[in-house]
């Protein structure tokens, strides 16, 4: 099929939200354009789902994935895999790389679905070769069967870090030990929501902890803080619990503090974020439909605010119904109706999300770095060069910039922003919604100079059509 330079529809990221989104504008006459930086469908939770048969407790999770990916690849769209976005001017402009060619397209309505990153928090030693993210490995082992070579410490909490413990025991690697980092204060205050929470997920929690214990696992709670050690990588951590100090020799430290919403793109549009308190993260400003702060740009998923993979599914449906109406293909009485048992849905399935975000709430001491932890590793910043740069009057993050080179690096300030917003906002009293975050630039992520030039000499990219 050819492909056009406009389209009614781009949708941007094929994970839950963007083939669910892509699903329910099929078949309905508008042309729709998919773009997603994976070479296959189904974001970082359906990961290679089609072909990963590793993970024999996800059975449900990779049916369901399976599913909406079959149903995504059979939809009349313009599917364009393993493309990144990396300039968007709102609908009017957005730009594409797909296989080392530029390409620029526009839109009537934009729809990002993104989704999340796990949040950064910044630690003595986090930049040592050994240290890693929970999500970054279990994307090698989702993708590649890949798990570590001897037993890692895992260190954090929430969801995510049991879930990749037990899928780590499923494959054979029993984790040496994991550095809870739950507060004793935070489960307690957590209690008040436990009725509404009560669900499905409730009892996988149960289940996996049960399989982390019965494996044998060392679980050290209420963790406060953690150091790691090491000449050319790691070698040892210390690590603060109930106030005494202690060690573990290891060679691989994987850590995870939740997930916050991935707004850079938004960022550069200038998209209204708000600050959330009770996720500890910014989130795009947002009507009942979706719409965001910039005309004709709606925004799906956990991008959106975490909520999960089928919450996602829900949000982007929300937005599609709206789209639809406002390109004249059902009426504003479909578009209520279409819309009235999906929220009703949705709503039932963020029922947990109160408790998840109060049991598992970061606390404080993690948030603000140890003075000698290396805020940003991009330009090798450390937490005591950005105190300093505080004390002598920088009011925020952008100012922070000329004063140290905090967040000029390759990451753009994605890995060093909420750390820096932190401790401005724990250093000035002020509140973390009254701290600025990194001005949103393009491209948002590193490209070529002649990548650049050739936007204003483009052509669309080959579709992968999906008919």
């Amino acid at each position: 099929m050819s492909v056009a330079s406009f389209y009614d529809v781009v949708i941007l990221g094929a994970g839950p939200a963007g083939m669910a989104a892509a699903i329910a504008l099929s078949g309905s006459g508008l042309s729709v354009a998919l773009f997603d930086e994976q070479a296959h469908a189904g974001g970082q939770i359906y990961r290679k789902s089609k072909t990963n048969s590793a993970l024999e407790q996800d059975r449900q999770v990779t049916k369901h994935g399976n599913a909406l990916i079959t149903k995504f690849l059979q939809t009349e769209i313009a599917y364009f895999p393993e493309t990144f976005v990396w300039y968007v001017d709102g609908p009017s402009l957005i730009a594409v790389k797909q296989k080392q060619k530029v390409h620029k397209t526009s839109c009537r309505f934009l729809l990002v679905a993104t989704g999340a990153q796990e949040r950064p928090v910044a630690f003595k030693g986090w930049q040592l070769p050994g240290v890693m993210g929970v999500g970054a490995a279990q994307i090698l082992l989702k993708q590649a069967g890949a798990v570590p070579d001897k037993p890692p410490v895992l260190f954090g909490s929430g969801p995510l870090l049991y879930l990749y413990a037990s899928q780590l025991i499923s494959a054979g690697v029993v984790p040496q030990a994991m550095l809870d980092t739950t507060q004793l204060q935070h489960q307690l205050r957590s209690l008040k929501y436990l009725p509404q929470a009560t669900s499905m997920t409730m009892l996988k929690g149960i289940q996996m902890l049960h399989r982390i214990r019965k494996a044998g696992v060392k679980i050290i709670p209420q963790v406060e803080q953690v150091s790691a050690f090491g000449s050319n990588r790691l070698e040892r951590i210390e690590y603060i619990s109930k106030g005494k100090t202690s060690h573990i020799d290891t060679s691989i430290l994987l850590s995870h503090h939740g997930v916050i919403p991935e707004t850079r793109l938004l960022q550069t549009i200038n998209a209204q974020c708000s600050w959330d308190e009770s996720g500890q993260c910014f989130r795009p400003v947002l009507n009942t439909w979706g719409e965001c702060s910039v005309a004709g740009v709606y925004v799906a998923g956990d991008v959106a605010g975490i909520t999960g993979a089928i919450s996602a599914e829900y949000t982007a449906k929300i937005a599609a119904a709206d789209m639809l109406y406002r390109c004249a293909v059902i009426s504003q009485q479909q578009r209520n109706k279409q819309s009235q048992g999906v929220r009703k849905l949705l709503r039932r399935d963020k029922k947990i999300r109160p408790f998840l975000e109060s049991r598992y709430r970061v606390p404080a001491s993690l948030l603000i770095p140890q003075q000698a932890a290396m805020v940003c590793r991009c330009e090798g910043v450390t937490a005591k060069e950005i105190s300093a740069a505080i004390k002598l009057g920088c009011s925020g993050p952008n100012q922070l910039k000329a004063f140290t080179r905090c967040g000029m690096g390759a990451c753009q300030g994605r890995m060093c922003g909420p750390t820096v917003e932190a401790m401005l906002s724990d250093a000035t009293g002020r509140s973390r919604a009254d701290v600025a975050r990194f001005r949103g630039r393009a491209p948002v992520r590193p490209v070529s100079l002649d990548t650049l030039a050739s936007l204003h000499n483009s052509e669309p990219p080959d579709a992968k059509s999906v008919l």
